[in-house]
């Protein structure tokens, strides 16, 4: 693996949109650290109330590339996602969750490689071999998976993006797929996540699952209804 200091080529980001993972975010910043082909990390805190940003601000004493973006309150995923994104600098960006457990560095590598030699435009991290719940969430549905990398001069133009709250996947995935952009499955062997049942409960973690599946669909929805408009509107009298 590459010295951390011997990047000479296109800058790459990271960004980690985190909510409430001051437990969780520690640890996957000595992961992510130790990745040379990284020249930004950037910690987007969406309005924590537990000490994430302390435990971020910490982690960037030790390396500089570390950067906090606090947000003022809980804004969703989307806009957590957009504001690190514009924040980056960077045309080539990877997006990872900060609940993921078992990450190695050479995951982080293997997501962003693909983009970066120009044989797709997008990448998908997926869960196997790590445990059947996430393993099985990640073969049903691959397009929710919230790490990936890409080119973010392609996929900033998306419509409404920063208000998708966590349909943003489902928008990347499905903008993609409209444009012709080859996306390309990286499988992360070990790879899993703290599922929301498991931060919050069986209650509270099923009525978040609710409402992310709810927003999503939300998205959904307000495309169907924007094609439709534009059927219209393109229709000859």
């Amino acid at each position: 693996m590459p010295d951390k200091l011997s990047f000479k080529h296109e800058p790459v980001a990271l960004v980690i949109p985190s909510y409430n993972e001051g437990l969780r975010i520690g640890e996957l910043l000595r992961t992510v650290c130790q990745v040379g082909l990284l020249s930004r990390i950037i910690v987007v805190d969406d309005g924590s109330t537990d000490d994430t940003a302390a435990v971020v601000q910490a982690s960037a004493r030790t390396d500089p590339r570390i950067q906090l973006l606090p947000m003022a309150d809980n804004r969703g995923k989307a806009a957590a996602m957009v504001a690190g994104a514009e924040a980056s600098g960077c045309d080539l960006i990877s997006f990872i969750d900060a609940d993921l457990l078992r990450l190695r560095p050479e995951h982080v590598i293997e997501l962003i490689e693909p983009v970066r030699a120009g044989t797709c435009s997008m990448t998908l991290g997926l869960f196997t071999g790590g445990r059947w719940s996430t393993d099985n969430s990640h073969r049903l549905t691959p397009y929710l998976s919230g790490q990936r990398c890409l080119r973010w001069s392609l996929f900033r133009s998306i419509p409404d993006l920063d208000t998708s709250r966590a349909g943003i996947e489902v928008a990347l995935s499905l903008y993609a797929w409209r444009h012709g952009y080859r996306v390309c499955p990286v499988h992360w062997h070990g790879v899993t996540h703290v599922m929301k049942i498991e931060k919050m409960g069986l209650l509270r973690g099923n009525l978040s699952h609710l409402k992310m599946y709810g927003e999503i669909l939300r998205y959904l929805l307000h495309i169907l209804t924007a094609d439709r408009r534009q059927a219209r509107l393109s229709k000859p009298r």
